[in-house]
C-alpha cells in the first residue's frame, strides 16, 4: 500500500506492515497500472462532491477504482459499471475483498472506467468546456 501517512492508525494496524511510503509522477501511474485496484478517499473540503484527480488517475491507466460514494458520482462515473463506490469503511473492505475473488468483474468495470476516461474526462475535454464558459463572459 503506497499513501503519504499513516498517522492515525493504531499501532497494531495490518495496514503498517504493508505501506510502502509515497509515490508521484510516472512511478506512481506505473503502480496504478500494475495494481487490481486502486482505493480513494475524497478529503473533508470535498465534502458532499466527487472531483479529486484520483478518479481520473487510476481509472486512465485501466485499474479499478474503488472510491467513497459522492452525491455526485454518477455525472462522471456509473457505479458499479465503471467504478466501485462505498459508504463505510466495511462496506470498502467488502468491496476490496469481493473484486479480489472476481477478476472478470473487476477488468470489465475497470476496462469500462478507463474507457470512459479516455472518452469523456481528458485534458482536452475539460480545455473545451474551460473554452465555452470563458467565451460566455467575452
Amino acid at each position: 500500500m503506497w499513501a503519504p501517512s499513516t498517522n492515525g492508525l493504531p499501532d497494531g494496524s495490518p495496514v503498517l506492515r504493508c505501506h510502502q511510503g509515497t509515490v508521484w509522477g510516472i512511478e506512481m501511474y506505473e503502480i496504478f497500472h500494475k495494481s487490481l485496484m486502486t482505493l480513494n478517499h475524497h478529503i473533508d473540503v470535498a465534502g458532499e462532491y466527487a472531483g479529486n484527480a484520483r478518479l481520473f488517475e487510476a481509472t486512465g491507466v485501466g485499474t479499478l477504482l474503488v472510491t467513497d460514494w459522492k452525491k455526485n458520482l454518477h455525472e462522471m462515473y456509473e457505479p458499479g459499471q465503471e467504478v466501485v463506490a462505498y459508504r463505510s469503511a466495511e462496506e470498502c473492505a467488502e468491496l476490496v475483498q469481493y473484486y479480489l475473488e472476481h477478476d472478470e468483474e473487476r477488468e470489465a468495470i475497470a476496462r469500462a472506467g478507463q474507457e470512459r476516461t479516455l472518452r469523456d474526462h481528458t485534458y482536452y475535454q475539460r480545455m473545451l468546456e474551460f473554452s465555452e464558459i470563458v467565451q460566455r463572459y467575452l
